[in-house]
């Protein structure tokens, strides 16, 4: 439970963060903090305990962001499971494949808000280069993310380690 709580936390200080900065920086110029949690937690945090941190990430986002509820947790699990199954066949510890699989995933992310109707106008010429901005920012972020979410999950699951099971001892058998 606590790599959940953790990831959830780190998150919301990463969502408060970049809705607190975005009104000085260029559009797109900041990375997605739902989207990078949720790839960083596909890599560190298998079962069901990431799924639920994915969701709960993006649940985050939905209520933050003002989207329908529901379309960023759709969209955290989808880039948790692609993550999932990413990390089993292109080895994304390494960031020379994870930094092209987060510019995929962002690119996705972006043309299924656009088929939703709730993202920019496909046809608007300001589109392009706002989503060339946002897929570099969040490339160049995933990484620190990705560590930063490693070292809270093992740090979390060495702390739950240590705890063991209670124990009952019999004692003497009776005569």
């Amino acid at each position: 439970m606590r790599p959940i709580a953790v990831s959830f936390a780190l998150a919301a200080v990463a969502s408060w963060l970049v809705g607190a900065v975005s009104p000085w920086l260029p559009r797109g110029g900041l990375p997605d903090p739902a989207l990078l949690f949720a790839i960083a937690l596909g890599l560190h945090l298998p079962g069901v305990r990431g799924a639920i941190a994915a969701w709960a990430v993006g649940w985050q986002a939905d209520l933050l962001s003002g989207s329908p509820l529901g379309l960023f947790s759709f969209t955290c699990l989808v880039a948790w499971v692609a993550a999932r199954l990413g990390e089993r066949q292109l080895a994304l510890a390494r960031p020379v494949a994870l930094v092209p699989f987060t510019a995929a995933l962002t690119i996705a992310q972006a043309a299924l808000l656009v088929l939703l109707d709730l993202g920019p106008a496909a046809d608007d010429p300001r589109t392009l280069p706002v989503l060339v901005v946002h897929v570099l920012a969040n490339a160049i972020a995933v990484s620190f993310v990705s560590r930063l979410v490693g070292a809270t999950a093992s740090g979390a699951d060495a702390a739950e380690a240590q705890r063991s099971g209670l124990r009952f001892d019999a004692g003497a058998p009776l005569r």
